[in-house]
């Protein structure tokens, strides 16, 4: 007696599968992709960040040190960022100084931001 047709227990894979395995394999690979590409982007965000509070930093503590009889009013650029500060005094014993720090929007860089920081100098 011959048997015609495909055996039943055939061992392998068939086209639809291999199709299926595909096409997880690719998807997978595509989420793999764009989460690679947001965290990149996320770096480079936190990198401008830190680089931005360093140079507030910078130009902070060269006031602070420059002391009370020796910090005037002034204006720097610091990494294409301008920065400006304004000491006034507050009393005959104190100053401030506000810090003025221009930056560019981290979604949108058409957008400048200004941030403003306030430091209080004490006559020795």
């Amino acid at each position: 007696m011959s048997t015609t047709g495909s055996p039943v227990n055939e061992r392998g894979f068939s086209l639809v599968e291999v199709l299926i395995a595909l096409i997880l394999l690719s998807l997978v690979s595509l989420g793999l992709a764009s989460a690679a590409t947001l965290g990149l982007s996320q770096v480079a965000k936190a990198r401008q960040d830190l680089a931005y509070a360093a140079d507030v930093q910078q130009v902070a503590d060269s006031l602070v040190a420059a002391g009370y009889n020796y910090a005037t009013s002034g204006s720097e650029n610091l990494r294409g960022r301008s920065v400006t500060w304004a000491v006034s005094d507050l009393s005959a014993t104190s100053r401030q100084i506000e810090l003025v720090v221009q930056r560019r929007g981290l979604a949108n860089t058409s957008v400048t931001y200004s941030d403003t920081v306030r430091l209080y100098l004490a006559k020795p």
